[in-house]
């Protein structure tokens, strides 16, 4: 809302200097030698107190992210922290090294919550569909405000709800069923190869982090999320048979198998 709000300010003091600068021209003497100082004092007192009301003074903290893919991104887009619209994507460059260099500015106001801990990915915009727009979510604690004009990189996706799972996975478990069902969800916009990479990759979080659950939290995965993730693999599998893949989720099964072996010591 507040760079539609700067671009509207902005807009109008444009206009009023046109404004000025087409009455000065003119050829009416007197009332333009009269008129033309306090036009000057009011267009310019406009356009600080406008500036200043509207926070459109240095009031963005610029930086860039770098994508390697931008999924039809384009300038003007949102950047959303949570739900919270928080800045705009300024400028989307292709660069000589096969990536994309995505401008953003974020509200200063906002800025404490850029890091370089922070995970930056795109999405659609949670507002209208239509348009894309780039999340920013914090998975690690701590980190250190991203300084003006440097370059992060940004994450896919499903990469970043990956993070984002694995830190659910030491805090809540009861959470993580929930943060799993909608990485299943979203694996359905991808082939069948990228969904087992993903897979594949769950479960080695998982594994890695097995030894770290409480009693309570490996009940939970054994009887009701573990169960949730075969139905999804089961479906997953039909579609694979169809064209004679299956054996694709062979390593995915025996992940899959260690977990359960591991969940019952």
């Amino acid at each position: 809302m507040i760079p539609k709000l700067c671009r509207i300010f902005r807009n109008l003091i444009k206009f009023k200097i046109r404004k000025f600068v087409r009455c000065s021209l003119a050829n009416q003497r007197y009332n333009n030698q009269r008129k033309g100082p306090d036009m000057i004092k009011n267009i310019f007192f406009s356009a600080i107190t406008a500036l200043i009301f509207i926070g459109c003074v240095g009031t963005t903290h610029n930086f860039e992210i770098r994508f390697s893919d931008i999924q039809g991104l384009r300038k003007n887009d949102r950047v959303f922290y949570d739900n919270t619209a928080i800045g705009e994507v300024t400028g989307v460059e292709y660069a000589v090294t096969g990536n994309y260099l995505v401008s953003v500015a974020v509200e200063n106001q906002f800025s404490s919550l850029t890091k370089d801990s922070s995970t930056f990915y795109i999405d659609s915009n949670p507002e209208t569909e239509e348009q894309k727009a780039i999340r920013i979510i914090q998975i690690k604690d701590g980190g250190n405000i991203i300084e003006k004009n440097t370059i992060v990189d940004g994450q896919s996706k499903y990469v970043a709800l990956y993070g984002q799972i694995a830190n659910k996975f030491r805090k809540n478990v009861y959470v993580l069923e929930s943060e799993i069902n909608e990485f299943f969800k979203g694996l359905q916009n991808l082939s069948e190869s990228e969904q087992i990479k993903q897979i594949e990759r769950q479960m080695d979080k998982i594994l890695a982090e097995i030894e770290n659950l409480s009693v309570e939290m490996k009940h939970k995965l054994e009887t009701e999320i573990l169960p949730r993730i075969n139905e999804q693999l089961e479906g997953l599998r039909r579609r694979l048979e169809k064209i004679g893949k299956e054996e694709k989720l062979k390593h995915v099964d025996k992940k899959i198998e260690t977990i359960s072996v591991k969940l019952k010591v």
